[in-house]
């Protein structure tokens, strides 16, 4: 009688455990089947249109006059395109702004200034520092076939300001290489560039940099797990 009941003592055992194992993987199954993978839109980092109209001031940069206007109509588009309806208002250049508050510089004073003249509640501004064009040389079999390809690095600071306040509200930076065009070596190992128009030769590279620069202001897509 005693190894019956040991027998079916193990047989329960058993039993048990099976039932309990299709149990935890139906629990599974069930959870698993209930979350999956969704495209979802995230709004952007940070939001504009809680501003009734804002100020940009010309980008200054340390390239050629004609890139300010370039870059500053770079951003301009960037920002309306990622929030239309942005309100934007163009003050001009740094150095007229400046001019018509009187003010030497682009201080807590003259921030609140320009939200009072121009009536505008934030302002933007930034800077396009721009390398020298910086040449790779490539040496071939003769003198005369040295050829080089030129390449020029930048990095665009902006940030965007309370003019009630004169707090800095956003702040961002990003950088950027491109390559521009070929250089030839010309006498006694100078370099000949042959590039005049600024589009052409920061072309590439503006439009990156700004791209880069607005991204907090767009909203994406991400995917993430959902029940």
């Amino acid at each position: 009688m005693k190894k019956i009941e040991l027998k079916h003592s193990r047989q329960r055992i058993r039993i048990s455990w099976q039932n309990f194992s299709v149990v935890i993987i139906t629990i599974l199954a069930i959870l698993l089947g209930c979350s999956h993978t969704e495209k979802v839109l995230v709004p952007p980092k940070f939001e504009l249109k809680v501003y009734n109209k804002i100020g940009v001031i010309e980008f200054s940069t340390n390239a050629e006059n004609d890139v300010r206007q370039y870059v500053t109509q770079n951003f301009i588009q960037n920002v309306q395109s990622a929030q239309p309806g942005t309100r934007i208002l163009e003050l001009g250049s740094q150095e007229q702004v400046l001019g018509a508050l009187r003010r030497n510089e682009l201080d807590f004073k003259a921030i609140k200034r320009i939200g009072e003249k121009y009536r505008v509640d934030a302002v933007i501004f930034g800077h396009l520092q721009v390398s020298e064009i910086k040449p790779k040389v490539k040496i071939l079999t003769a003198p005369k076939a040295v050829h080089a390809k030129a390449y020029i690095e930048a990095s665009l600071s902006t940030r965007l300001l309370e003019t009630d306040s004169g707090a800095t509200l956003w702040t961002n930076a990003t950088t950027g290489k491109t390559s521009v065009a070929n250089v030839n070596v010309i006498k006694k190992g100078l370099f000949n560039i042959g590039i005049s128009d600024p589009k052409e030769k920061y072309g590439k590279l503006v439009p990156e940099l700004v791209y880069l620069n607005t991204m907090d202001f767009r909203a994406r897509y991400e995917y993430r797990k959902v029940k």
